[in-house]
């Protein structure tokens, strides 16, 4: 049985999850129970199970995705925090909610303010959200785009590293600078150019990029879809075709969590995701897509 008076944590697997975990454990530590997975591993709240005076911390997950556990553990008497930008749901009176959707915010932005601090690592996350120009550091792109490459797969197996081994590796480094120096760096660098080489095989059709379900698409896809939508206003979509269904990433300027969230998925405003999408309804999803760039 876990001890009374314990913490747990809960984050994204993907840059901005890791980059708010570290500003937070510079500043309050992060011992405890961390719990965490791919990107797209997102209903975390299920596999937290705590006991009498537990405190819970959430980081760059949708609330709206975890609302019936999180009811469940505040109905409880349980302490929660809960840091992010995604479309959060109804509100849930008990739960201490740094909820905000702006696009031109992410997570370890509202933690950044929360901990009244400054830091590089909330500039990192911010160029792996695919918003570098709202970035003031220029020179840590490349850094948020291998965090956030690296939180892409459709399990643990499919990734360089665990997102919590990587969380350490950057809390120990302290500043990105010094974990741009690492070799945890240089393998997420290599493996991220090779896996971007074979994205160069791959055309629009159709009005979205269709790529196949192998590993290093998987792992590639949420760069891609970034790189992809710095070029225009979008929205634009980029699947993984796995047989029956679609997996789907759709980046834009604005609404995109609200338009894969009448799909079966969700997001923020300028990046989101649909699970799974029967193959059926990708002409539906095209013609709603189809009508944001022309409007």
């Amino acid at each position: 049985m876990c001890p009374p008076s314990m913490r747990w944590f809960a984050y994204n697997g993907d840059a901005d999850g890791i980059c708010s975990m570290v500003q937070w454990g510079l500043v309050k530590g992060i011992e405890g129970r961390r719990i965490t997975g791919v990107k797209r591993d997102i209903e975390l709240l299920k596999r937290i199970n705590p006991n009498n005076s537990d405190e819970i911390i959430v980081m760059d997950v949708s609330l709206a995705r975890n609302h019936v556990r999180a009811t469940e553990l505040s109905n409880q008497g349980f302490d929660i925090t809960w840091f992010d930008h995604h479309l959060a749901g109804e509100t849930i009176p008990g739960i201490d909610a740094y909820i905000d959707t702006s696009p031109n915010v992410c997570t370890a932005r509202i933690v950044e303010s929360f901990l009244g601090i400054e830091s590089d690592w909330a500039q990192v996350a911010l160029h792996g959200d695919g918003l570098s120009v709202h970035s003031t550091k220029t020179e840590l792109k490349e850094l948020g785009e291998l965090l956030n490459y690296n939180g892409y797969g459709a399990d643990l197996s499919d990734l360089h590293y665990h997102p919590d081994e990587l969380l350490l590796l950057c809390l120990d480094a302290k500043t990105p600078q010094k974990f741009m120096k690492t070799p945890a760096f240089m393998k997420l660098k290599k493996g991220f150019e090779s896996d971007l080489l074979q994205t160069e095989k791959i055309s629009k059709e159709n009005g979205y990029y269709l790529l196949p379900d192998q590993a290093w698409a998987r792992r590639v896809v949420g760069v891609m879809a970034h790189r992809i939508n710095e070029s225009g206003e979008g929205p634009h979509v980029i699947a993984i075709d796995k047989g029956d269904t679609l997996q789907v990433s759709i980046r834009g300027k604005q609404g995109i969590g609200e338009l894969c969230a009448k799909f079966g998925g969700g997001g923020r405003a300028t990046a989101g995701g649909i699970d799974s999408l029967d193959k059926g309804q990708i002409t539906a999803l095209m013609n709603e897509v189809n009508s944001r760039r022309s409007s």
